[in-house]
């Protein structure tokens, strides 16, 4: 695995190329509000986060850094997602551009760790301690989406085929090994999740809930985009997590819907939720996206 430090591709599946970076700084930087929470401040370096639009869970974000009450230049530019509330145990971090940005590895309940991008990075990992306990907020952005091809998996090797051979074999004395048939795993309604070769992106295989669609963009360029929610991991235990998955980037035309179980390609974002977010109130959180219940799902993140 390894950590790549870029966003263009990230900006790809919602329609933003090179040369669109320096009018969606101007117009986040513009148009876009901030929060208390969203700032740093000491005697070394300033640094804030500004997000646009203020109604959408799914916005352009600027970090301005720079010396303390001076000049504070655009650092880092990324899509900035809402997501839904989970806890986790803080394992390590890795810093981005200066400690500006930077992912997060924490380990959920029924999970191995996984690796996230936080948009916040310069709040969130100061101060975090080893197997800290914290609630961060999850969001992924698609890369591709289709429909599940397959129901049914087919296995000739490997630990979980020996076990079911033996279990087989003494099922059938009589038989040899010559005789053990294929383990057949279904797959309908399971969810099976694996990080890919960069840190914070991942495959899987879930089952998708709660789906409603938005436009996103400027005006004259607005897209289309799915939004959903699915539970990884541990059905007792899931992780769960927003994704959003612009219409561009659906294979062949598939449109998401609930209950469907879907193949999908996703970047991991996470973050720490903001003071005020932990004094909402679950009914308000609703408003802004209908979560399990449960499930909170963070607030809107304009100017407050």
């Amino acid at each position: 695995m390894q950590h790549s430090e870029s966003m263009g591709d990230k900006w790809f599946p919602l329609g933003v190329g090179p040369q669109d970076i320096s009018g969606v700084i101007a117009t986040t930087l513009e148009l876009g509000g901030t929060r208390p929470a969203w700032a740093r401040k000491d005697e070394n370096i300033e640094r804030m986060l500004m997000a646009w639009p203020k109604e959408s869970l799914l916005r352009s974000a600027v970090v301005v850094a720079g010396k303390p009450d001076g000049q504070m230049p655009a650092v880092c530019l990324f899509p900035f997602m809402e997501g839904f509330s989970n806890e986790m145990k803080f394992l390590e971090s890795y810093s981005w551009k200066d400690g500006h940005a930077g992912e997060i590895l924490a380990k959920p309940e029924g999970l191995p760790p996984m690796w996230f991008y936080d948009p916040l990075f310069f709040r969130d990992a100061d101060g975090l301690k080893k197997d800290e306990a914290r609630t961060w907020y999850l969001s992924g952005l698609c890369f591709g989406i289709r429909r599940a091809l397959l129901d049914e998996l087919t296995v000739t090797e490997g630990p979980a085929y020996e076990h079911h051979a033996i279990e087989w074999m003494k099922a059938n004395p009589d038989k040899t090994r010559l005789d053990v048939p294929p383990l057949k795993v279904p797959l309908k309604g399971r969810t099976i999740v694996d990080i890919c070769e960069r840190c914070s992106e991942y495959q899987a295989r879930a089952v998708i809930f709660d789906v409603d669609s938005f436009m996103f963009g400027p005006e004259k360029a607005q897209q289309k985009i799915y939004r959903f929610g699915v539970g990884l991991g541990d059905p007792e235990h899931p992780v769960y997590v927003i994704i959003y998955a612009p219409e561009r980037i659906c294979v062949k035309g598939y449109v998401p819907r609930e209950g469907d179980d879907v193949d999908m390609i996703f970047w991991l974002q996470g973050r720490i939720a903001d003071a005020e977010e932990q004094t909402e109130t679950q009914a308000e959180a609703q408003t802004a996206h209908e979560a399990p219940e449960g499930v909170e799902v963070a607030a809107d993140g304009g100017e407050q």
